[in-house]
């Protein structure tokens, strides 16, 4: 059965489509949603390789082109995107109107939704995900963006899909490390938003863990949920509803910067960034230690990362980076309860450093300068 659901926005209205088996009936839903004449595919080699006979399928009786990716962080840079925009120019003739399918994680649905937001002002695309991080998370809000250096996603732009196919089929290929990617995001959905959802985790590991397509499918459909409201309260992050979608985000964003996009996953790095605001939120006195507890196992239950040796005097520097340091201070989304969070303007460099010593290895007695 597929479900549906509605991203009801004022100017760019949308819809998910969830289901087993509906990955088979996109080109039914192509016809009826008129996106235009010429089609860009935005993949990776290995999603291509899987997935040959289903993507014939896609495109049958479009003029296309296949466009693959590295698969990793790296596709993300000012390179890749050059050279997708320098290919859509080649393609981009008299009477063909051009649109974009990304298929693949959050990386390729980043990449190529930023250059469907840039190209001639914006292009149709729509997002085809195939990792449980993208479906539950990456591919819905219209949020676009590439990497500079080692500062993750800082030239971007909001820019709405024209409709998200998620089917669960796609999970049957990942590896148990990528699985755990997506169910960190199901656990931050949880603390943020639904109690019932993070107790549904807790309940039902040993289904989700042994990859119960109905489990999986019911995990995706409450993230999905969760998001669509919150994109829809506030779809350009600058009401502070949609902030609390980065609760952990903003240390798990530094962690990823300072090892240079490797040994750890944004899932891993997410795991890690929760348990440090929620120790933050501990220390502030938002949150007691029983739900702070209850997060940890939470983690720890899915073998998701708790410590980790990192540098952390660099990564308090790369916070330093981020646009919300402000006089010394960082926002950060904090939390007072699983299923409830709160912004706080004013998280000091110390209290951060503090916090670190449940998260790393490292020797936090060498850190003098802060």
């Amino acid at each position: 059965m597929i479900k549906t659901i509605k991203v009801s926005l004022k100017d760019t209205p949308y819809k998910v489509y969830l289901g087993k088996g509906v990955a088979r009936k996109i080109p039914f839903y192509l016809r009826n949603l008129d996106l235009g004449n010429f089609c860009v595919i935005i993949t990776n080699q290995r999603i291509h390789s899987l997935y040959k006979t289903l993507i014939k399928k896609i495109i049958k009786g479009y003029p296309h082109i296949i466009f693959k990716l590295p698969d990793s962080e790296r596709a993300k840079s000012k390179k890749y995107m050059f050279n997708i925009i320098q290919e859509l120019l080649k393609q981009d003739k008299l009477k063909r109107k051009l649109f974009i399918i990304c298929l693949g994680g959050g990386v390729i649905g980043d990449v190529g939704g930023f250059v469907a937001s840039i190209y001639k002002r914006g292009i149709p695309y729509i997002q085809i995900p195939t990792t449980f991080l993208a479906q539950i998370d990456a591919s819905i809000g219209g949020k676009t963006a590439i990497d500079f250096g080692e500062v993750k996603n800082i030239i971007g732009t909001f820019y709405q899909p024209r409709a998200v196919f998620i089917d669960p089929l796609f999970l049957k290929t990942l590896s148990s490390r990528a699985i755990k990617q997506g169910i960190s995001e199901a656990i931050k959905y949880g603390t943020i938003k639904n109690r019932q959802l993070f107790f549904f985790l807790k309940k039902s590991h040993s289904k989700i863990t042994a990859l119960d397509l109905d489990y999986l499918q019911k995990e995706i459909y409450e993230c999905v949920k969760i998001k669509a409201k919150i994109v829809e309260e506030d779809e350009k992050e600058n009401k502070g509803q949609r902030t609390i979608l980065n609760f952990g985000h903003t240390t798990a964003h530094a962690i990823e910067a300072i090892l240079k996009f490797k040994k750890l996953s944004h899932g891993e790095a997410v795991a890690l960034g929760m348990i440090n605001a929620a120790y933050i939120s501990y220390y502030l006195g938002l949150c007691p230690e029983t739900e702070l507890s209850l997060l940890t196992d939470l983690i720890r239950m899915y073998s998701l990362p708790t410590k980790l040796s990192f540098n952390t005097k660099r990564l308090l520097e790369r916070l330093m980076f981020d646009k919300k340091f402000i006089h010394g201070k960082i926002r950060m989304v904090l939390l007072t309860k699983i299923g409830k969070t709160k912004i706080h303007e004013d998280v000091t460099i110390a209290l951060i450093k503090k916090s670190l010593q449940h998260i790393s290895t490292y020797t936090l007695s060498k850190l003098t300068k802060y």
